[in-house]
């Protein structure tokens, strides 16, 4: 009867060698699979190989440390907001401008600097325009509360830091002012078509370059000022009407017309309360010198009443 033969028992020595054998294949170095050919690597080795080389911090931090040195090198010309307001103070550095007032001046100042460093600015005469009438509606009581000339000063500050002439944007503000006073609508809006001539150039050139220059408030401002010189009412048709002339978005037009109109009003509350606090103070200042002059009255009757003990003897 025919049976299976039974399995042979493997010698100490072979187990033993196998054993040893396996040991030293899991001790192997990793660095000893790196010299073999990709071929030649074991299969359940390929994780051990691929497994990346670990780098020193400085080795790390090297192209960072590259980077920034040539940032280091390279100059930024375009001049930052930081920058202006610093400007700003070193034409103006005394008196500190009002607390009040200092917050929406250096609103207004950012974004001037922010259209004037785009490089799609073009400097206009309208742009000039809505430059001082929305400075001057500002600070127009600015001057009354501070008891000195210190607004024009201020505008003479702001203006040199903006990088432009305090002299050149006053004479194109005034020299639009008395082109559109002197104007009707009508002239106004074929001179912006291109149907007719203007006798100010500086209007003219505003006209043709609004079109590829990047459009900003203080152009709106300038020509809601034109509007208003010329007799035209403020109302949304008649902006439309004006923006299409200059081929300009009216919508842009239109939005910066509520901003306008929103400013103004607040500008006249603010006035009004300027006012307001300013009779109050001439009030007082009369009470105080009226009871002042009442005292120096009763003091004076008195001391006629009851005249030194020295001046009665000589009597």
């Amino acid at each position: 009867m025919w049976s299976a033969p039974k399995p042979q028992r493997r010698a100490p020595l072979c187990i033993w060698a196998l054993a040893a054998a396996l040991a030293w294949t899991c001790a192997r170095p990793a660095w000893t699979f790196a010299a073999q050919a990709p071929s030649q690597q074991p299969r359940h080795m390929a994780a051990t190989v691929a497994r990346p080389q670990r780098r020193s911090a400085e080795a790390l931090a090297a192209p960072w440390v590259r980077s920034a040195a040539v940032y280091e090198r390279v100059s930024n010309p375009v001049k930052t907001v930081a920058e202006t307001v610093a400007d700003f103070y070193k034409a103006y550095p005394s008196p500190p401008v009002l607390p009040m007032y200092r917050t929406f001046l250096i609103d207004f100042m950012t974004q001037l600097h922010l259209v004037i460093v785009d490089s799609r600015f073009k400097y206009n005469a309208i742009f000039a325009l809505g430059i001082k009438q929305y400075f001057s509606g500002l600070m127009g009581s600015y001057d009354k509360l501070v008891s000195s000339q210190q607004s024009e000063k201020i505008w003479q500050a702001m203006i040199t830091s903006l990088g432009l002439e305090p002299d050149t944007v006053t004479a194109d503000a005034e020299a639009v002012t008395a082109y559109a006073s002197s104007t009707s609508p009508a002239d106004i809006l074929k001179a912006m078509e291109g149907a007719t001539a203007t006798a100010e150039g500086k209007v003219e050139q505003a006209f043709g370059c609004i079109g590829s220059s990047v459009y900003s408030l203080s152009f709106s401002v300038g020509l809601f000022k034109m509007m208003e010189l010329s007799g035209v009412e403020l109302s949304k048709d008649n902006v439309e009407e004006w923006a299409k002339a200059l081929k300009i978005t009216p919508s842009k037009v239109t939005n910066d017309l509520q901003t306008y109109k929103l400013n103004k009003d607040k500008l006249q509350k603010a006035e009004e309360m300027i006012r307001e606090v300013e009779i109050r103070e001439k009030k007082k200042l009369a009470e105080r010198l009226e009871a002042k002059a009442k005292a120096l009255a009763e003091k004076a009757a008195a001391k006629k009443a009851n005249p030194p003990a020295e001046e009665a003897s000589a009597n």
